[in-house]
């Protein structure tokens, strides 16, 4: 299986078969309290070994197909 591995900053959006190595720094859940704790996203903070950062926020209805 050949595996692309891309950079953060060279990132792009659209569809792509490449794959991103990253460390995760931090992660955070947002919850809804009023809806007994329904998590309504998540986002993450992550470096590449360039070093290059950034934060992704996930919403709910796309985490399930990264999480």
């Amino acid at each position: 299986m050949d595996n692309n591995l891309v950079f953060l900053s060279n990132l792009q959006t659209g569809r792509s078969s490449s794959s991103v190595e990253v460390r995760l720094l931090r992660f955070w859940e947002a919850r809804n309290v009023r809806r007994g704790g329904e998590l309504m996203g998540v986002d993450m903070l992550l470096l590449d070994p360039q070093p290059a950062m950034v934060v992704t926020p996930l919403g709910t209805k796309i985490e399930s197909d990264y999480l």
